[in-house]
């Protein structure tokens, strides 16, 4: 019993430390969209690298990522934190890929990777980079991120948008095939 008690006054002492460094809790919102008429679903948890777990949203398309800005370990030369946050979104197109036909069922397609990256320094305020990567095997689909802008969600202290759009290349196809030559 006495390192059951132990332990929870070390985790006491642990959250009182990080309410004293000053590092009070620091998120940003993830907004993801569909500029296609395809329904989009983005990947959990992801790739975290000093980051906690995402906090999905029960409403909306949206994520809450937390930058672990009191793990040290995070920190280069201890004064510079490092962090990123990576998730893929996935495009429904045909709606029922990766259920039908049920014996061998086809996959979805990617439409890219979304990432967020932070970077702060000790007595700055962070710095927070949105950018995306196309998907491994290409469909048509990429993503494009835009912000930062003003947080809706009333947590954050900030939001990015990703917004999955018909690569230029599909965008060129299409055009070919609806071009009746005479």
């Amino acid at each position: 019993m006495a390192r059951i008690s132990g332990f929870a006054g070390l985790l006491g002492l642990a959250a009182v430390a990080t309410i004293a460094s000053g590092d009070a809790p620091y998120s940003i919102q993830l907004h993801w969209d569909s500029a296609v008429d395809a329904k989009v679903g983005i990947v959990l948890p992801g790739i975290l690298s000093c980051f906690e777990l995402p906090t999905p949203s029960v409403t909306s398309d949206n994520l809450l990522l937390k930058p672990s800005l009191a793990r040290r370990g995070c920190y280069s030369d201890n004064t510079t934190y490092h962090g990123g946050d990576t998730h893929g979104l996935t495009v429904y197109d045909p709606p029922h890929c990766e259920s039908w036909p049920p014996l061998k069922p086809k996959g979805c397609p990617s439409a890219g990777k979304v990432s967020i990256r932070v970077t702060k320094e000790d007595g700055k305020d962070p710095v927070v980079q949105c950018s995306t990567s196309p998907a491994a095997f290409p469909a048509g689909y990429s993503v494009k991120c835009t912000g930062p802008e003003a947080a809706d969600d009333g947590k954050s202290a900030m939001k990015f948008t990703s917004t999955v759009v018909k690569s230029a290349a599909a965008t060129l196809e299409t055009a070919a095939d609806s071009t009746l030559v005479v």
